[in-house]
């Protein structure tokens, strides 16, 4: 699986376990790429930076501690949450 791929299943994932904190399948797979992020990607961290109108903004450090941000639409990103109904119009805030 490419980075940019792994990296916006993670973001996707790590969404929906904030939205759902007692849901423990979405827990086990933000994991689950994390793990892809760590041992497939060689990445040290990675995080989700910050938010605007348009997009999310995720960092990520690795194996030699460059540090990159890159950014997902955040309609895109969010997609998920909308389909499971756990988005409200706070979430845009």
């Amino acid at each position: 699986m490419r980075l940019l791929d792994s990296l916006f299943y993670w973001l996707q994932m790590k969404l929906v376990s904030e939205a759902r904190p007692d849901d423990g399948a979405a827990r086990e797979t933000v994991l689950f790429f994390a793990q892809i992020l760590s041992d497939d990607h060689q990445l040290t961290s990675f995080q989700i930076e910050s938010k605007d109108e348009l997009k999310w903004y995720v960092s990520y450090s690795d194996k030699d501690g460059a540090v990159k941000t890159v950014w997902f639409d955040r309609e895109a990103a969010e997609m998920l949450l909308h389909d499971m109904g756990v988005y409200t119009k706070e979430d845009e805030e």
